[in-house]
């Protein structure tokens, strides 16, 4: 959804610190997932594989010597229960994929269209060439990327969203995104909007905020404003749990949810 010549504008440092860990590509295509303890089996079409462990370094005492069954293998070593998870990778699928990735000009997708691309390539070619026990997650924050599309795309063109994270009045995430035709094209802070007299979590702010997105941004699809605490769950709940986790928020006083 992110427009290849997106514009990014007037992001200051506390905003972009709260948010950098979603503009990490690389764990949207990768299995292993942050504090894991993993195994990682790497061989070239089933010969030579090259066993790793993630803490303590190469595995020889395994003795595996030929990687025939790549899914069984990975059962059979996770079931050992010294890992969270198991790979076994083989060289040449991952050669296929830079290939096919790489092939021809890529410059009609969107960013986030181009490492869905990869993670199909590395998931979903119908083979075994990258298997992983558990099995990769397929989502992020509860959504999976159709359904984060689907919702982008029914955003009215142009439009704008702003998300408002207060702990105690003070300002943790002040982020403003301008929508076009399915694809974010615009990505400001409140500091990219008129000077703001009054920040809290309260209804006057909201329609100040309302404002101030109608006549900076385009007109506003969406604001959410809400404590810390609020925004990690809802962040952590599934998708069709977003909505209800909200509800009650807002019903506590811990957030503010308007829509269009």
């Amino acid at each position: 959804m992110i427009d290849p010549h997106w514009l990014v504008e007037d992001l200051d440092p506390r905003t972009w610190r709260a948010i950098g860990r979603f503009f990490m590509p690389a764990q949207y295509v990768a299995a292993a997932q942050p504090g894991e303890h993993g195994l990682f089996v790497l061989h070239d079409g089933g010969q030579r594989p090259r066993v790793v462990d993630d803490q303590t370094g190469p595995r020889p005492d395994l003795g595996i010597e030929r990687v025939d069954d790549p899914r069984a293998l990975a059962l059979e070593l996770h079931e050992r229960a010294e890992w969270d998870r198991v790979h076994v990778i083989d060289r040449r699928h991952l050669a296929t994929v830079a290939k096919l990735a790489q092939a021809t000009p890529r410059r009609e997708l969107t960013l986030d269209a181009y490492y869905h691309l990869v993670y199909d390539l590395i998931w979903n070619d119908g083979s075994d060439g990258y298997v992983c026990v558990p099995p990769h997650p397929g989502q992020r924050y509860g959504v999976r990327y159709a359904e984060l599309l689907a919702l982008v795309r029914s955003l009215p063109s142009p439009s704008s969203v702003a998300l408002c994270v207060l702990d105690d009045a003070e300002v943790e995430i002040g982020l403003v995104l301008g929508f076009r035709q399915g694809r974010i094209v615009r990505v400001t802070t409140l500091e990219g909007l008129p000077p703001f007299d009054h920040i809290a979590l309260d209804a006057a702010f909201v329609d100040t905020l309302w404002r101030a997105l109608e006549h900076t941004i385009a007109s506003p699809a969406a604001v959410l404003v809400c404590t810390p605490s609020v925004f990690e769950e809802w962040l952590a709940a599934p998708l069709a749990d977003k909505p209800a986790l909200l509800a009650s928020a807002t019903r506590r006083h811990h957030a503010l949810w308007r829509t269009k």
